[in-house]
């Protein structure tokens, strides 16, 4: 019985929520710079602390936002547009410059603006290594 808690691995105590888990699944968090769990890297304490804030009477749950007014006649399609025309300014901002020799290419993360090596054959690796955001495709019919 008291090698079952042994094959299990190791508990560490995170230092941002205090809870237990596998000292294996931690990972380093970009905006707490500190090694965090599973729960807290994924946002799940963020979630239930909103969950558990007390709202006063009269209090507006939405934070207060300078909306611009739509224009008479916008639909569903202009709102695609829309994001269609936000994600292709996003990949345009990625900065993907092959290195010489090699198949890998330097790329400049659109979030964090981390420079790491990144293979676009073998795609690895799979998201940012300091922010975990997603790498957006690349083109390696240009890359030959």
């Amino acid at each position: 019985m008291a090698l079952m808690g042994l094959q299990q691995g190791v508990k560490a105590k995170c230092r941002h929520c205090n809870n237990e888990a596998l000292a294996s699944e931690f990972r380093m968090h970009y905006d707490y710079k500190m090694m965090v769990c599973p729960n807290c890297f994924k946002g799940d304490k963020n979630k239930s602390a909103v969950e558990n804030k007390v709202i006063f009477p009269g209090a507006s749950t939405k934070p207060k936002e300078n909306v611009v007014p739509k224009a008479p006649g916008w639909d569903k399609e202009d709102e695609y547009l829309e994001r269609y025309q936000r994600q292709r300014k996003e990949k345009d901002l990625a900065a993907f410059k092959k290195i010489p020799g090699t198949s890998q290419v330097m790329y400049t993360c659109v979030s964090c603006k981390y420079l790491f090596k990144y293979d676009p054959f073998r795609k690895m690796p799979q998201a940012c290594p300091y922010c975990d955001a997603v790498i957006p495709r690349v083109n390696t019919f240009n890359l030959l």
